[in-house]
């Protein structure tokens, strides 16, 4: 063993007969331990709403989206020879949206009307989402509507009325002058079937109903505004959004899920990362106190470093006692605050310890382990031991030139 490394661990594991260098040593660790276990569970904590909130969104929103640059509408025919031939795509949905008034008996609602094929009930599993009512077996002829639980709540839908259906109302591309009556709306009427929930930002905005029902209605017949498409494995996105990107013509849109909620990521990151902040600069504290109870300790070893300078050590050697000294404390605090902070995300998943309150969708606090962040969190943590130890201990030696030259 090297010989400095064995004295630094022999000062690390025995205690000094002086009590305050004890404590102040005690609660330099205990700051490590304590920062470490407080940076894993929280960015746990931030990783579990991340994976929440993203799962809430990702449900709606498809792997791909192809539309277009300018323009809202086109045809998918050529495209769709050209995508089908790609390896790993699952399915591919035709999808046109327009914003449109509807009308429940005497309450009115501007919604996102969002036509779909069959293709698209099966990729993102409507019949899991249903709160209320069915999906008709044959849903492209039979013309209902899906609607959002925020839209439904609003219009004070009742499903069992059979009798009264949703009035849909869009402007006339075909009329310039709105001021003419009732020729500048089309509309048309639609039977609400049943009612999703995903989360209020999508309850509130969206009406699923029949591609051909909104083609017939806007005059866009044949026509989408995108195609969205499911992949066999997720792991292929950015890959397969690159071929197609080199396939399709240069005025089409191909955009993966993040992309699409590009605002949502942003925010989330942001959010995390103002959080990791302030616990690093709290770590930055904790590892600070570690270097600096090595003032004590180096007052407390003030013989020591005599001798040890009599039986020819040189001042790089000393130097080195106490850096591995100061380390030694930096890891053990590490590992202890690795072990409790696993141990807390640990309960917390499988127990859920720490509840939300009501009204809330998870009775308790989400928590995400992430091997990524918990890498990150040690290599700043050492970073930061290494060189708060080494500049304290380089300052140290000038203080104290006299007994170690």
């Amino acid at each position: 063993m090297n010989f400095r490394f064995f004295i630094s661990s022999r000062y690390f594991l025995k205690k000094s007969k002086n009590n305050t260098v004890n404590i102040i040593s005690l609660v330099s660790l205990v700051g490590v331990v304590v920062g470490t276990a407080s940076l894993i569970l929280v960015l746990s904590v931030f990783n579990g709403f991340e994976k929440l909130v993203l799962d809430m969104y990702n449900v709606f929103d498809p792997h791909l989206k192809i539309s277009l640059k300018k323009g809202k509408t086109f045809s998918p025919e050529d495209l769709m020879k050209k995508i089908k031939f790609n390896k790993g795509i699952e399915s591919c949905s035709y999808v046109l949206e327009e914003k449109a008034l509807v009308k429940y008996q005497k309450k009115e609602y501007i919604a996102t009307i969002k036509g779909v094929d069959n293709n698209y009930l099966r990729q993102i599993n409507m019949d899991s989402l249903l709160i209320d009512g069915i999906i008709t077996a044959d849903f492209q002829n039979n013309y209902t509507a899906i609607i959002g639980s925020g839209i439904a709540y609003h219009l004070s839908l009742n499903l069992e009325n059979s009798f009264q259906n949703l009035q849909v109302f869009l402007p006339n591309r075909k009329v310039k002058n709105l001021h003419i009556g009732n020729k500048a709306f089309t509309t048309s009427s639609i039977m609400p079937s049943a009612v999703f929930n995903i989360q209020p930002e999508i309850d509130n905005k969206y009406i699923v109903v029949p591609i051909s029902f909104l083609q017939n209605l806007t005059g866009r017949n044949l026509e989408v505004s995108s195609l969205e498409i499911k992949l066999e494995d997720i792991d292929n996105l950015f890959e397969i959004q690159k071929k197609l990107k080199n396939q399709l013509p240069s005025d089409f849109l191909i955009q993966n899920r993040y992309e699409n909620q590009s605002l949502l990521y942003k925010i989330l990151n942001t959010e995390k990362l103002a959080v990791f902040l302030v616990l690093f600069f709290i770590m930055l504290i904790a590892t600070f106190n570690i270097a600096s109870s090595m003032a004590m300790v180096i007052i407390d070893k003030r013989n020591d470093i005599i001798t040890l300078q009599n039986i020819g050590c040189k001042t790089i050697d000393i130097k080195l006692i106490f850096f591995y000294n100061s380390m030694l404390k930096v890891f053990s605090g590490m590992i202890l605050g690795l072990i409790l902070g696993v141990a807390m995300v640990f309960l917390q998943s499988n127990f859920g310890l720490v509840k939300m309150g009501d009204n809330f969708i998870v009775e308790a606090y989400p928590v995400l382990f992430s091997f990524f962040d918990v890498t990150i969190v040690l290599i700043i943590i050492v970073f930061l031991g290494a060189i708060f130890s080494w500049y304290s201990t380089s300052i140290l030696n000038k203080r104290f030139n006299q007994n170690l030259h």
